[in-house]
């Protein structure tokens, strides 16, 4: 018998669940490589702080385990997730988000967004009482009535 049948004979049957695993990454990384950088953006923030886990749970109102799986890296966080992780840690967690780039000139986009903090103030222009943080809302489309 050589190396190669000894090693097929004595190989270990179980499922190390290795395969579905590896499969898992690479059908998710799209969103798992920003799940990773947010959870250590999240644990450097908590470090610097002194928090733990228990802590940072009591202030965003949830259970130190779901904070565990935030910070595992394998989290599909929502954007409200997100922002309650930024404000309990008093920290921009996605730097740039908010800011435009070069593209599109800062009067472009006055009149988009209402914050004036953000984008500067809203265009008189687009200043009605149909205004809706900036943006004009449209007409709703319904069924035509015939009269």
């Amino acid at each position: 018998m050589n190396t190669i049948d000894f090693l097929k004979a004595n190989e270990h049957k179980s499922n190390s669940g290795f395969i579905s695993q590896a499969q898992f990454l690479k059908n998710n990384w799209s969103w798992l490589k920003y799940s990773y950088a947010i959870s250590i953006k999240v644990r450097h923030r908590m470090k610097e702080l002194g928090i733990t886990q228990k802590e940072l749970a009591a202030k965003l109102a949830c259970t130190q385990q779901h904070i565990s799986v935030l910070l595992s890296g394998k989290a599909n966080m929502t954007l409200e997730t997100m922002a309650k992780l930024e404000q309990a840690l008093s920290f921009v967690l996605i730097k740039g988000l908010l800011e435009f780039g070069n593209p599109v000139s800062n009067g472009d986009i006055d009149g988009y967004l209402s914050d004036s903090s953000v984008s500067g103030p809203v265009p008189e222009e687009f200043k009605t009482s149909e205004l809706v943080d900036g943006y004009k809302p449209r007409k709703k489309k319904g069924p035509k009535t015939t009269k």
